[in-house]
């Protein structure tokens, strides 16, 4: 999954760089983690803290240094240029799932409950490969969390795309719903390098209210990435739908909705439990306000790589990240994703 960078050991350190150059190379660092290459955009939005003077415009990005190349405007460390002909495969292989995926949020956008639907993991960064699932995070309305998952999860079952919990590593094109979040609790408790890029590189889709509330939440992501802002996407709201969504909530509000949510939340418990029971779900993480399922947990190794890589191109090694601040992960990729 991880590269083995044969071309660290060839970089001179970093000791007595520039601190924008610190933070360029820190980011190209980060991501060839995964065998991925950057745009300069991306170079530039997702750039790592690196010290006082660390902050760049996009137009102020060398398109060559001791540390990194660039080659049709695609940046990566040194001796890693085959990463370029790997971002452009990379982005075919993810087009025709982004298609999928905005068509999916699109008819999903009609159910009760739903706020807010992001494309989340490889897929985000138009990184994904062919035998790569669809992953999103969902937003649910106040009070309706299990009644949301249970619809959502019914209506992916009955479009023929819910990835199935078949313990198989590839479900190409499935769509993995695997982090619900309500409303009224949209911060992730976690907070290091790997989870700070999982929530500003998700893809927003649908619901653009929900989506500002869910980032004010997590601004702590910004200590960790200053230069991210978000970008406007391409929204997949549709009034009628939304429309009958309001319809169809007043429906099933009131009394009738509060039953329902009890007893979806104790059947879907029930199931979560035996499934937890038989090795299944071991990464699954549940409050009354937020259920997130994680095939692996990869966060810690993401983090601790990365941090050593980090020291090795440093003579006086300065840490990223606080001693201590590791935490469980916000786990979004599987071990088919090549990166975070």
């Amino acid at each position: 999954m991880f590269s083995n960078q044969p071309a660290l050991t060839t970089l001179p350190p970093l000791n007595g760089a520039r601190d924008c150059d610190r933070a360029i190379v820190a980011t190209l660092l980060y991501y060839d983690l995964f065998d991925f290459a950057l745009r300069a955009h991306e170079v530039q939005r997702f750039a790592h803290r690196a010290g006082p003077g660390g902050h760049f415009e996009l137009h102020e990005i060398p398109h060559e240094a001791e540390w990194w190349s660039s080659e049709e405007d695609v940046w990566f460390l040194k001796g890693r240029e085959h990463l370029r002909a790997r971002r452009a495969e990379l982005a075919r292989e993810s087009a025709e799932k982004l298609v999928r995926a905005r068509r999916w949020a699109r008819l999903l956008q009609i159910i009760p409950g739903v706020r807010f639907i992001g494309v989340t993991g490889s897929l985000a960064m138009e990184g994904a490969v062919a035998e790569d699932d669809i992953d999103l995070l969902i937003i649910a309305a106040r009070g309706r969390l299990w009644q949301t998952r249970a619809l959502v999860l019914a209506a992916l079952w009955s479009l023929g795309v819910k990835r199935q919990d078949d313990g198989r590593a590839d479900h190409p094109d499935q769509v993995c719903a695997n982090i619900f979040l309500g409303e009224d609790d949209l911060t992730i408790p976690e907070q290091n390098i790997f989870i700070a890029h999982e929530i500003c590189q998700m893809l927003p889709l649908f619901g653009p209210g929900a989506y500002r509330h869910f980032i004010q939440a997590n601004a702590w992501a910004r200590e960790f990435l200053p230069q991210w802002q978000p970008i406007e996407p391409k929204w997949q709201d549709r009034l009628p739908l939304r429309a009958a969504q309001r319809a169809f909530e007043i429906a099933l509000g009131g009394p009738i909705r509060r039953g329902v949510e009890r007893e979806l939340s104790r059947r879907q418990l029930a199931r979560i439990q035996h499934k937890h029971a038989r090795g299944h779900n071991v990464g699954v993480k549940l409050t009354p306000t937020q259920l997130r399922f994680h095939p692996r947990d990869l966060s810690q190794y993401i983090v601790s790589t990365f941090e050593a890589r980090w020291q090795m191109l440093n003579a006086h090694p300065e840490p990223l990240q606080e001693e201590g601040n590791f935490q469980e992960p916000f786990q979004v990729i599987d071990k088919k994703h090549k990166y975070a």
